[in-house]
């Protein structure tokens, strides 16, 4: 049975001194955390989450150096119950989440629709960012604090993340237009010679370095490279299989290539006494190869 100070025990455990002082001193703070929590619950009655993990969200949430009766006098309980809930895998939080918030996020793209940017992209993008963990942290949406609505804190966030979006898309463009400008190289002679050789003599462990390399790729990306180089689908039906957007996939093909060029790299310089100018030359065999070479590798099972 819930003692009568439970709540305020669980709320004040989380925070540390300093803070735990002035919230003490508040008269009420039981019934305080009482009516947050039935706010909260009220608020989003599909979403189940402990009274505990709400009350400690709550208390690592909140600013240390304000007065604590206007902060929890002010502080968005029920959006931060949401929050809390998402960032713990709940389920109905998600949809819920989806339901009734994103969609007021997504009415902010609208006037952006002219940039080039794809509102239905952008708020793909978001969503990964705020539910998908990165490594040992969790998802962003860990990072909102309660101080305003949930949905102009997400606004906000969907409009940085389009921008973000658009000046990737800006310096990829940018980089294939300087890319077509290079001119074609026209010497013959000992550097087709040199180029040869290495193509020879270090065929094996070319294919050696990418395989390790390829197997060392994220799950994700080496599946989707399979998918689209191997099984020949095109970016908008892998598109379809990850709910997400043809132009996301096309990043995540690119971010592989990259990623297994570079793995690539590093393993043969690792391995090869060859000079700076030998390595480089050889990665440009590399880079005309690596199209040729991804298929076979791909379908073997390690890479699969």
């Amino acid at each position: 049975m819930r003692t009568q100070q439970s709540r305020s025990l669980v709320f004040l455990q989380q925070l540390g001194p300093g803070a735990r002082e002035g919230y003490e001193a508040l008269s009420g703070l039981e019934d305080t955390l009482v009516a947050l929590c039935a706010a909260a619950r009220q608020a989003w009655p599909s979403v189940t989450l402990a009274e505990e993990d709400f009350l400690r969200h709550l208390a690592s949430c909140l600013p240390r150096d304000e007065d604590p009766s206007r902060v929890l006098a002010t502080v968005h309980a029920a959006d931060l119950y949401l929050a809390c809930a998402c960032v713990r895998g709940n389920a109905a939080a998600h949809v819920a989440l989806e339901r009734h918030v994103l969609p007021k996020a997504a009415a902010s793209l609208a006037r952006m629709r002219d940039t080039g940017v794809d509102p239905a992209e952008v708020v793909q993008h978001l969503r990964e960012r705020l539910l998908v963990p990165e490594g040992d942290r969790p998802g962003r949406m860990a990072e909102y604090q309660g101080s305003g609505p949930l949905a102009a804190w997400l606004r906000a966030a969907a409009v940085r993340t389009a921008l973000n979006l658009q000046r990737s898309e800006r310096r990829r463009a940018h980089a294939e237009e300087e890319a077509e400008a290079l001119p074609l190289p026209t010497h013959a002679g000992m550097a087709d010679v040199e180029l040869d050789y290495l193509r020879k003599h270090h065929r094996e462990h070319f294919q050696t370095a990418l395989s390790e390399a390829l197997n060392a790729l994220p799950t994700r990306e080496r599946t989707v490279l399979r998918l689209h180089v191997v099984e020949g689908l095109s970016l908008e039906r892998i598109g379809t299989m990850y709910q997400t957007h043809k132009s996301t996939v096309s990043r995540w093909v690119v971010r592989g290539r990259e990623a297994a060029l570079e793995g690539t790299r590093q393993r043969l310089a690792e391995r090869l006494r060859l000079t700076s100018g030998e390595l480089h030359s050889l990665m440009r065999v590399v880079q005309g190869e690596l199209d040729l070479s991804l298929p076979s590798l791909l379908s073997t099972s390690g890479a699969s």
